[in-house]
């Protein structure tokens, strides 16, 4: 090899590895650019590809007009999301206002301590002296965990502010999907990127992203928002205290699919210590038929052939809480449900071939 053709080699690589390097430079630039904006980008699209259907069919009824039906379906979204977030919300500041101010005052009152408390199997003892001490003297009891209280209204303080700050990000998504079922854009360009990304089976993918997003969507989040707003008036109307803030534990609860029976226990324990035999059953009956409400729903909102597992909703909710706070726990849910269902659908598309040549 001549010097010549190896010094043009030589140049040809470094400046390929350049145009790379500055490549992947203004792609890193952009995305960190784009980064703050990220989830509400990303809300915005799941919106516009789960309301997709919603829209065509309004669109037809309103003869192809693209922006009447798209300001009808943002207008309702708006509606449903802000009237149940204000009354949460107030809800929810209302209880931490109370909370601190008869912390601060002494004023905190303890019912009577029942003595059925200690049949309670391994924690009955336990949970009954407790109760007793507090009964006895509450502003003792709270010194002695002054840290932990502490801890509890950073967290609840800051719980309160992420559902507020989630909630406005929410209605900017809801406008960016506005936007984007109007223009319509959203489908064609998901479908030419995974044409770039896998070739002939790009619109396979498209669609099998799309039903995801609208399976996880209805069947995981919007059961898990139907069922905490249930239970949440169940405990406005039993006149359970801080019923915003336990409306609040059963959504991120059934987000994450544990489910709302940790927060519907408790409450169902304070009833039968507050109220009569007779209310307290009522209460309890109608508490359990709420929790269970998602048995029901489920099935009609999920839809076939989309189940995701649980551990995979499980981590993706607790991952994109940790990742990006309180909107983190809807969208990491459904990104690694996206996930998940894409690898299955490759994974199964490249043992096909192996079936069809056994040799």
């Amino acid at each position: 090899m001549s010097d010549n053709n190896l010094a043009r080699k030589i140049s040809n690589t470094l400046e390929v590895s350049i145009r790379l390097i500055l490549l992947l430079l203004v792609i890193a630039w952009c995305l960190s650019l784009l980064y703050p904006f990220l989830n509400v980008v990303l809300w915005g699209v799941i919106f516009a590809v789960a309301l997709s259907p919603v829209y065509l069919s309004l669109r037809e009824r309103l003869n192809k007009n693209d922006k009447l039906s798209s300001s009808i379906i943002v207008i309702v979204l708006l509606l449903i999301l802000i009237i149940p977030s204000y009354f949460l919300i107030d809800s929810l500041v209302d209880s931490l206002n109370k909370i601190g101010e008869q912390i601060q005052n002494g004023e905190i009152k303890v019912p009577t301590p029942n003595a059925k408390v200690r049949e309670i199997p391994l924690i009955g003892d336990k949970v009954f002296e407790l109760w007793a001490e507090a009964y006895k003297d509450m502003e003792t009891l709270l010194s002695h965990y002054t840290t932990e209280l502490a801890d509890l209204g950073k967290w609840m303080l800051s719980a309160t502010l992420g559902t507020i700050i989630g909630v406005l990000q929410f209605v900017v998504s809801i406008i960016i999907a506005g936007v984007l079922l109007a223009t319509s854009g959203t489908y064609h360009l998901t479908e030419r990127f995974f044409i770039k990304l896998v070739g002939n089976k790009g619109k396979e993918f498209t669609e099998l992203m799309e039903s995801t997003i609208r399976n996880v969507t209805k069947g995981i989040l919007g059961v898990a928002v139907i069922q905490s707003l249930l239970l949440g008036v169940i405990f406005l109307l039993a006149g359970i205290p801080y019923a915003g803030l336990w409306t609040l534990f059963c959504l991120i609860l059934s987000i994450v699919q544990i489910g709302p029976g940790l927060v519907a226990l408790p409450i169902i324990f304070y009833l039968f210590n507050t109220e009569s035999s007779l209310t307290a059953s009522f209460w309890t009956i109608v508490i359990f038929i709420a929790t269970l409400s998602d048995n029901v729903l489920k099935p009609i909102l999920l839809g076939k052939g989309a189940a995701v597992p649980t551990l995979v909703i499980f981590l993706g909710s607790i991952g994109g809480f940790l990742l990006s706070g309180f909107m983190g726990l809807f969208t990491g849910a459904i990104v690694l449900s996206i996930g998940y269902k894409l690898l299955i659908a490759w994974l199964e598309m490249e043992r096909a071939p192996e079936a069809d040549n056994p040799d």
